[in-house]
Formats: structure tokens, sequence, C-alpha cells
């Protein structure tokens, strides 16, 4: 082991890239700041489906033949 596996196990903590790590969500409900980060993640989710919609749109326009 090295030195960042040994802290890594001593704390407790599993640390993922990527993932949303709290020490509260493990033991309890959710708190205002998952409920801030919830709403933060749905109005992006909604703005990558526009944006998604709209590059589709985009793309059938550019095969459609003249």
């Amino acid at each position: 082991m090295n030195k960042f596996e040994i802290k890594a196990t001593n704390t407790g903590e599993n640390f993922e890239p990527g993932a949303y790590n709290s020490p509260s969500s493990k033991h309890h409900g959710p708190t205002a700041s998952h409920d801030d980060r919830l709403a933060e993640l749905e109005v992006e989710n909604s703005r990558l489906h526009r944006l998604v919609a709209e590059l589709l749109i985009k793309n059938q326009q550019l095969r459609k033949p003249d």
C-alpha cells in the first residue's frame, strides 16, 4: 500500500472520480446542499436535452436533399 491508499483506508472514505461524495449522504437523508445540487443537475440536464434536440434538427436539415 502506498501513502494514498493508507489515507483513504484510514478515513473510511471511498473516492471515485466524478462522484458526489458527502459524509452526510451515507447515513442521513438528503440535506439542503443535496437538494441544491439536484436542482442544478436537473437544469443542466434540461439544457443538454435542448442542445441535443437542436443539433439533431440541424443535422437533419443538412442531410435533406435540395
